[in-house]
């Protein structure tokens, strides 16, 4: 049994390390000898994706103390929840340290989740900020949709 785990081990090893030569090999077009990788891609690279979702990491500011924030958390939560059950936010989080929040958004326009954002309670008194990230599907998974070369 040893003997036949040990073979599957270095053969997802292979096919592990045949998987990142593939992606690199598929990205090298695209990044080529006279790109900086400080630069964004050209809008044809085949790398663009579509944002489908924006995580959204909210951080007290210095006015954001418990005494300043804790009369604004019930309304804080009734505005998140309203954002839930209108499929704007997705998923919350708080953050392990206390500092803040992380929302999954079903927002694709990082403006508009700044806007709505920015009417919670903690937005207007200037408690908490924002950093907007857009997501979207992982590119260089295309080459596994090439056909072999026959």
């Amino acid at each position: 049994m040893s003997r036949v785990l040990d073979k599957l081990a270095v053969k997802a090893t292979r096919l592990t390390r045949l998987t990142c030569f593939g992606v690199v090999v598929a990205l090298l077009p695209a990044i080529g000898p006279a790109t900086s990788f400080a630069q964004s891609a050209p809008p044809s690279s085949g790398l663009d994706v579509p944002t489908t979702k924006l995580l959204a990491i909210g951080t007290f500011t210095a006015k954001g103390s418990p005494d300043q924030w804790k009369p604004l958390l019930p309304a804080e939560v009734r505005d998140t929840v309203r954002l839930y059950l209108a499929g704007k936010i997705d998923q919350w989080y708080l953050k392990q340290d206390q500092s803040g929040v992380v929302f999954m958004m079903n927002v694709t326009d990082p403006k508009e989740a700044l806007e709505l954002l920015g009417k919670f309670p903690f937005g207007q008194a200037g408690m908490m900020e924002f950093q907007i990230i857009p997501l979207g599907p992982i590119a260089p998974l295309r080459v596994l949709l090439a056909e072999p070369a026959k």
